[in-house]
């Protein structure tokens, strides 16, 4: 499997009915392990769907929950890639590694959310506003409707609402209630694709799940 410089992440886990639809394509296609991803990739996820994804420079791991829908966004800097979700809806669990030198952005309908590096799950409804929960690290979550901002410590979660304001309150089993997908093992399986540099430089990466 070969891997463009363009592509900036790999479907790592995919089970039930998950699709994606490539950027500048109309038509979703059936979302397969092993899929590459670039960015402005939509994935969207139906009833008892699960993706997870791994961005290719530093592993990070997006765990995309059934009833989501996202965009997946990217700008490679040489070896390094600022990213970002652009969730429309859905219920998100990420383990992001530090992002020393770029950024991770999480943008919903209602709510910015700047991460450095942090173990996080989201859940986003238009229809109410949008809860992060940060069981590592730290964050900061900003409304888009007031853009009145708060920074979120490890344990906390933060609502943040379609009026405008920001809660954060300590994290309970009730804000987690939804998320056992997300501690899900992976299979016993190896990934094998290679990845093209910016030189043009080929090399072979392999993943292994225990």
């Amino acid at each position: 499997m070969l891997f463009g410089a363009g592509k900036i992440a790999i479907a790592i886990k995919v089970k039930g009915k998950s699709y994606v639809t490539y950027r500048g394509l109309n038509a979703e296609q059936i979302l397969k392990p092993g899929s590459p991803l670039g960015d402005k990739d939509r994935i969207q996820v139906n009833e008892n769907g699960y993706v997870a994804i791994m961005y290719l420079d530093d592993r990070t791991i997006v765990k995309i929950l059934e009833n989501s829908d996202l965009t997946i966004l990217g700008d490679r800097k040489g070896k390094q890639i600022n990213k970002a979700l652009d969730i429309k809806y859905g219920k998100v669990a990420a383990g992001i590694s530090p992002q020393i030198g770029k950024e991770f952005k999480i943008v919903t309908p209602t709510s910015v959310a700047s991460v450095k590096g942090t173990e996080l799950a989201i859940n986003s409804n238009p229809a109410e506003g949008d809860s992060f929960i940060l069981l590592e690290g730290l964050i900061e979550v900003t409304n888009s409707i007031t853009g009145e901002s708060t920074e979120v410590q490890e344990g906390e979660t933060v609502i943040s609402t379609l009026d405008g304001s920001l809660e954060i309150s300590e994290t309970s089993e009730e804000d987690l209630e939804g998320f056992e997908e997300a501690e899900v093992e992976m299979q016993n399986q190896e990934l094998r694709f290679e990845i093209e540099d910016e030189d043009g430089n080929l090399k072979e990466i392999i993943i292994k799940f225990q």
